[in-house]
This record gives C-alpha cells, sequence and structure tokens, in this order.
C-alpha cells in the first residue's frame, strides 16, 4: 500500500464485507463516519488490513474517531505510525 488511493481500496473492500456493496466510490475525501459506512466491525478489519498490507502494529491510541473520518485522514495516522520511534505520542 504505497498511497492513500490504495488504502481507499482497501477500506472499499472492508466496507463491502460488512455492507454487501458500498455506494459510489470511495476517494480521499469520502466522510467515512457522517456517511455511515463504518461501523466498530469494519473499523478494526480496516485496521487489520492495514497492518497486515504495511507490516505495522496500528495502537489502540490511534483508533479514534478522527482518524477515520476520511481515508485521507488516516492515511496521515498511518503514516505517523510508521515514523513513530521513541518518544511518539502513539
Amino acid at each position: 500500500m504505497d498511497d492513500v488511493q490504495a488504502l481507499c481500496a482497501e477500506i472499499r473492500d472492508a466496507v463491502s464485507e460488512s455492507h454487501a456493496v458500498a455506494d459510489g466510490e470511495i476517494g480521499p475525501d469520502t466522510p467515512l463516519l457522517v456517511s455511515g459506512l463504518l461501523d466498530s466491525l469494519t473499523i478494526m478489519r480496516i485496521v487489520s488490513r492495514v497492518e497486515k498490507r504495511l507490516g505495522i502494529a496500528f495502537p489502540e491510541e490511534a483508533v479514534v474517531a478522527a482518524n477515520f473520518r476520511t481515508p485521507a485522514a488516516l492515511w496521515k495516522a498511518v503514516g505517523e505510525v510508521r515514523g513513530a520511534g521513541a518518544g511518539s505520542v502513539w
């Protein structure tokens, strides 16, 4: 997963598993929470997919609403997790 577009595809797949089909395309600025696309199970599917694809551990502290508002917000959080080192907020 190299970019936010690839993350959008992962989100769409996870949403499809939960809701059968996602209406319309999911782009970087698609509102995920207010649109009702995400529930707790779908969020955990997305986290699991991200962890597997990128070989990272997404900390519980990062699984907050602000990081799941849009794919772009989640991509930013993923970048922060990937770059986290000693003394990180995660």
